[in-house]
């Protein structure tokens, strides 16, 4: 038997069928990213405007920035491609610039357009997005060396400096850090393995943490503030850099965390005294700003993740060493010596408030998130325990009353035909087992959530599972989500009931993780057939790489209560990538007691 529909054939998605391949593909990309595509469309147009004013010899760079915007476009379907051809063109744009005497467009880089930067970066963006570090750190790094060759080579001979050398590397740099730290946190999870260390995990979640920190010291490695002499900023920058990964690698030991800093800036102020080294940041006196932004994130930490006895005693360490430095720290003094010391320590009791206020805050908010998941575990443990009670009532009601009903049968028959009695005895002892069989499979198969959010078919499906996949699928459509869903049933022998149940709710949400969190889903295709002895359900959309889903998806449970509930029923469940496009699930389900029973530990 076969069965198919199509529902993929209505309004605009058919008239988006009747376009080229690749222009749909380009109108998907840019669609995903039009933010991206604003920006850079108003700033190339900005460029034309310019250059029209002007009336300069600019138009080849034009054409070439116009190149530069089409392949940062395109970069997230093929980013080392289009990496490679931004450097290319940049260096192209910068050998007409120095030998056929277009004249550059203006820009925070010296002679590097904006047009050509804010491409620039999303190349980079999407490089680290995209793309394994291994790959990723060779394409930047051709973009950044025809970045700084542009920067170098554009400048006619003889024009003044302008913005200083230093000034265009510290903007460059922070431009660089921004769009790798973005990347970073926007990047899909097909390059992560299963499990990660947590070192991993925490770099990724506090990247802008570690990127403010990172600009923090550059510019202070770049500073003339401190160290007269080379031994002072190495013991600074030193200092700096300690409290830095400290700060990064708090959330882990939050107490001994304070605890070393604290000793660092002992040490810290000791070798300052010993050497005279002085400085000034006009903030906390001597302190260098990396040191203040760190200890105000270590006390932050050790209030929201330490409880209050440990939070005080490391708060305390922090304030100690920060009022030696205030105190004993050389450095500048500018008016009289006690405005020079009260000043810092007031401005350092304004931070070490906030600090605090902090910590407090996100420990509020953690509390209260908490509470939130314990009572939405326990919302839907209780919604499990109605909903179990009422396939428990359907299945015992159904099997005990056929069981009544043969054993009246068999009683009344008796004494005048002993051999219907026995066959009616059989037919009860089958009737047994298979209520047995029944609440076994069912009581398996209720750790699903059924969450009223995912829609489609709600709390009691039918017996038939052709009927309600189509129901799925056609209210799937009606819903006007914008993708579509063909299906194809192929069902040879009868599916038990929870089978059909279990089969139903892994469609339901795998088709709702696609419509949700695939990238460019156009159509999903669900296919149900029997395979010998077993049920195979297969969901594959033709999305782009790097969408699927989520590991909790829209239920609370996702993947990991599909994977718990086809296990339990003996079954397997794999998940990840499709072989040509987008993202599969796939499942198979024994249709007999006897092979569920050897899927089961």
């Amino acid at each position: 038997m076969r069965y198919q529909t199509d529902f993929d054939i209505v309004g605009p998605r058919a008239r988006r069928e009747r376009l080229p391949e690749h222009a749909r593909r380009f109108a998907a990309v840019v669609r995903s990213q039009w933010i991206f595509a604003a920006l850079l469309s108003i700033t190339w147009c900005g460029e034309v405007l310019l250059v029209v004013e002007r009336g300069g010899a600019a138009w080849p760079g034009l054409v070439v920035s116009a190149v530069l915007v089409l392949l940062a476009l395109v970069a997230p379907r093929r980013p080392v491609v289009c990496g490679l051809l931004g450097a290319s063109f940049l260096v192209l744009a910068t050998a007409l610039t120095r030998f056929a005497g277009v004249e550059p467009g203006p820009g925070v880089l010296r002679h590097v357009s904006f047009a050509e930067n804010f491409a620039g970066m999303l190349l980079v963006l999407h490089s680290f997005r995209e793309l394994s570090r291994v790959k990723a750190v060779p394409v930047t790094a051709s973009l950044v060396a025809a970045c700084l060759l542009a920067v170098f080579a554009r400048s006619p001979a003889g024009e003044p400096s302008g913005i200083s050398l230093v000034r265009v590397v510290e903007v460059g740099f922070l431009q660089l850090v921004l769009a790798v730290g973005t990347g970073l946190y926007l990047r899909g999870g097909r390059h992560r393995p299963a499990t990660q260390h947590p070192t991993a995990v925490l770099l990724r979640k506090h990247w802008p943490i570690i990127a403010v920190l990172s600009v923090l010291l550059f510019f202070q490695l770049f500073s003339s503030e401190f160290g007269v002499v080379p031994l002072g900023r190495v013991i600074l920058f030193t200092s700096s850099l300690i409290m830095a990964v400290l700060a990064v690698f708090a959330p882990m030991r939050p107490l001994q965390a304070a605890l070393f800093g604290a000793v660092n800036l002992f040490l810290t102020v000791g070798l300052t005294l010993l050497f005279g080294i002085e400085g000034n940041t006009y903030f906390l006196g001597a302190l260098p700003l990396p040191v203040i932004a760190s200890g105000m994130l270590l006390v932050a930490f050790a209030v929201r993740l330490r409880p209050a006895r440990e939070a005080a005693v490391a708060t305390a360490a922090l304030v100690s060493a920060a009022v030696a430095g205030v105190v004993l720290m050389p450095r500048e003094l500018y008016g009289n010596a006690s405005q020079a010391i009260l000043n810092p320590l007031f401005m350092g009791g304004v931070l070490l408030v906030l600090s605090v206020s902090t910590g407090m805050y996100f420990r509020a908010r953690d509390e209260e998130r908490s509470r939130g998941v314990s009572a939405a575990v326990a919302d839907a443990q209780h919604a499990e325990r109605m909903a179990l009670a009422r396939e428990l009532h359907d299945v015992v009601a159904h099997h005990v009353t056929g069981i009544v009903v043969q054993a009246q049968a068999g009683f009344t028959v008796a004494e005048r035909n002993p051999q219907a009695a026995r066959e009616s005895l059989e037919r009860i002892s089958a009737s047994g087992t298979e209520a047995l069989t029944a609440m076994r499979r069912l009581v398996g198969s209720m750790r699903d959530a059924e969450s009223s959010a995912s829609g489609g078919i709600g709390g009691h499906p039918s017996t038939d599972l052709r009927a309600d996949l189509r129901e799925l699928v056609e209210r799937d459509g009606a819903a006007g989500t914008g993708v579509g869903t063909r299906l194809e049933v192929e069902l040879a022998t009868e599916v038990p009931q929870e089978v059909a149940r279990s089969a139903l709710r892994l469609v339901q949400e795998a088709v709702t993780n696609s419509e949700k969190h695939g990238r460019d889903v156009s159509v999903v295709d669900v296919t149900v057939r029997t395979v010998a002895r077993e049920l195979l359900v297969r969901v594959e959309d033709d999305g782009s790489p790097g969408g699927g889903s989520p590991a909790g998806g829209s239920g609370g449970y996702g993947l990991v209560g599909m994977r718990e509930r086809i296990e339990l029923l003996g079954g397997t469940l794999a998940a990840g990538p499709a072989p040509r496009s987008g993202w599969q699930v796939e499942a198979r389900l024994p249709l007999t007691e006897s092979e569920a029973g050897r899927g089961r530990p």
